[in-house]
């Protein structure tokens, strides 16, 4: 085994063209998958797919472990294997170059580990090379990279592009070759410290997407507010599914937030309501968690009224009065997943049994999973003891009914964790999630409104104990809430459960895509004693 540091890979364009050329129709395929995709370019008749999966499946900047990309190379069309491929990666995050080398492998499986080291610019590849085209690979289809990637919070840039399939000098057409492009995002993870009346309180802000910066909170309303990085061009992101993810922990000691069933919640003043912010004050017992989710249509319609100029989204989010309804939408929070809930009944009453009809959508798309969702579903009281249950539940091509009893008067928690989708016979379960919704009795149930408003707006809303609360918003945000704090209801219960955290997701987006290809490259290798 030969052990190099490679800095500047000096390309020459040549003119030799091996016997076999592959024909193609160039496509540029993007994607934004969690932990796993399939990312698509035709050759021809073929579908050329590349499937990535990240290990593990979601990686923070304080993450410790081993973090590792694996790649299979197939045809879509025959689900088989592609042998010999060559192709390079390019690596960057922001305007740094962090790595750019070219991969070769025999089985059409390669793993690659990326250990903490190296410098920006520089890296250091354990691996042998293909005679041929000079690819780095291993008998093993496993190679180590010492780089600084993956390390970092924020959006690292990896890039693909095909030199060669089928055969070890059976090119593909250098000048356009197949391509494939996305984003891979490690969670920026901030520790915080606020002070409110003189005490100091230590806060978490977790984003999935990209590096936060001017952390904020203001005493007076009790609001937490930081911004992100955005790029607002459209075109970036219109032809691939996109998904930010922000998580704010709030230790509970901290009442003047805490205390409160209901937050007002907002991106760059369009409000946030519905299934666009979860709040979650069991997973972690003395903090209050609150989720902030943006697809890629709520940033389309969000970008019609940005001002040109604007670099960055800020977001926003402080309590509000209770403001408690029953959940018509839910998202899960992790592995992006839509539940929609249909009651029928509509109406609400104690003691009885409705049919809830339950659809599962991929919050990145929005449209329906083909395949079939194995689920549990709770109905949990204030105190989170399970009061209705039902496990390995199976929603066929997506769509379930459940029979739920109702327990009496009072604010209760809907749960669903999606364990696993299975698709053509293949179970997927890297985007485990939970779903947290409420069920408020009495009610009537209506679906929700779901849209981005930059107004503001007073809402009334009836509670479980037949009384009416007035909730006045902050200017351009909305609401949303959680059981917490909720009205105790007489039922009994025969288990005390606390919900966990089903935390493996979403691992904010991997990929792939291209530089220039090149028929023949020359590398310049320095050899590390």
């Amino acid at each position: 085994m030969q052990l190099y540091v490679k800095t500047v890979l000096p390309l020459i364009f040549g003119l030799i063209v091996f016997s076999s050329a592959v024909p193609f129709i160039p496509q540029k395929a993007y994607g934004d998958g969690f932990t796993q995709e399939n990312v698509q370019a035709s050759i021809g008749n073929r579908v050329i797919t590349t499937f990535i999966k990240l290990s593990p499946p979601i990686i923070t900047s304080n993450s410790q472990v081993d973090k590792s990309i694996f790649f299979r190379f197939f045809d879509a069309n025959t689900n088989t294997t592609i042998n010999n491929v060559s192709f390079y990666i390019n690596a960057t995050k922001g305007n740094q170059n962090l790595m750019y080398d070219l991969f070769y492998t025999h089985t059409g499986f390669l793993t690659i580990h990326f250990l903490p080291g190296g410098e920006v610019g520089k890296w250091t590849v354990q691996g042998d090379q293909d005679p041929v085209l000079g690819g780095w690979t291993s008998q093993s289809d496993d190679i180590n990279i010492i780089a600084p990637i993956l390390t970092e919070g924020g959006l690292y840039h990896l890039n693909l592009s095909i030199l060669a399939l089928d055969y070890a000098n059976t090119l593909v057409n250098g000048t356009n070759p197949p391509k494939f492009d996305s984003y891979l995002s490690v969670g920026d993870v901030s520790n915080q410290d606020v002070t409110y009346q003189n005490n100091p309180y230590n806060t978490t802000l977790i984003s999935y997407y990209d590096k936060t910066s001017d952390f904020n909170f203001d005493e007076s309303t009790k609001q937490f507010s930081w911004k992100m990085p955005f790029d607002w061009d459209v075109s970036r992101f219109q032809d691939r599914p996109i998904f930010i993810h922000e998580e704010l922990r709030v230790p509970k000691s901290l009442s003047a937030f805490s205390d409160t069933p209901s937050y007002a919640a907002s991106a760059e003043g369009f409000g946030l309501s519905g299934r666009r912010v979860i709040v979650d004050p069991y997973t972690i017992g003395d903090y209050m968690i609150v989720h902030l989710f943006l697809n890629k249509l709520d940033l389309i319609n969000m970008s019609k009224t940005i001002p040109s100029g604007d670099n960055s989204i800020e977001f926003k989010v402080a309590p509000e009065n209770p403001n408690v309804q029953t959940s018509a939408s839910m998202l899960t929070d992790f592995g992006g997943w839509h539940v929609k809930l249909g009651w029928n009944p509509t109406d609400l009453t104690a003691n009885s049994q409705n049919n809830l009809n339950i659809s599962f959508y991929d919050s990145f798309t929005e449209q329906q999973v083909t395949g079939d969702v194995d689920y549990d579903i709770q109905v949990l009281d204030k105190d989170q003891s399970v009061l209705w249950s039902k496990t390995d539940a199976i929603a066929s091509q997506g769509s379930d009914t459940q029979t739920v009893s109702l327990p009496g008067n009072g604010i209760y928690s809907i749960t669903i964790k999606v364990k696993s989708i299975t698709t053509n016979g293949f179970p997927d379960n890297s985007r485990i999630g939970m779903a947290r919704g409420n069920i408020v009795i009495p009610s009537t149930v209506s679906e929700q409104q779901d849209t981005l408003t930059q107004s503001s707006q007073s809402t009334n809303v009836t509670l479980s104990n037949n009384t009416t609360a007035s909730m006045q918003q902050i200017p351009n945000m909305t609401t949303t809430s959680t059981s917490a704090n909720a009205t105790t209801s007489n039922v009994t219960s025969s288990n005390n459960a606390t919900v966990p955290e089903f935390g493996p997701v979403a691992s904010i987006v991997l990929a792939i895509a291209v530089l220039s290809v090149v028929v023949f490259t020359v590398k310049t290798r320095i050899l590390r004693h």
